[in-house]
């Protein structure tokens, strides 16, 4: 596993020297910067999504137990009506 590390063309160091080099001379090399950089803060952290997923989240909180209740009534009370015509 050494053998087949070592058995580069360029040393570790040559590398850094190349990458330093290339940098200084383009200036800051803005064309290898991150475009992470140009986000603003609500892009950045997401916020329009985790918005979404909050009210998402409560729409299914307050509908859902009014849809199971609806849809238990439904169920139970046929029976009920049912028994009470036999």
């Amino acid at each position: 596993m050494s053998r087949l590390l070592r058995d580069q063309i360029n040393t570790v160091r040559e590398v850094a020297v190349f990458w330093t080099e290339y940098v200084n001379s383009h200036r800051g090399a803005p064309q290898w910067r991150s475009p992470v950089t140009h986000l603003s803060w609500v892009q950045l952290y997401m916020l329009d999504v985790l918005l979404l997923l909050c009210v998402v989240l409560f729409v299914l909180c307050i509908t859902l137990p009014r849809i199971i209740t609806f849809i238990f009534g439904k169920i139970f009370r046929g029976k009920e009506d049912k028994r009470k015509k036999e």
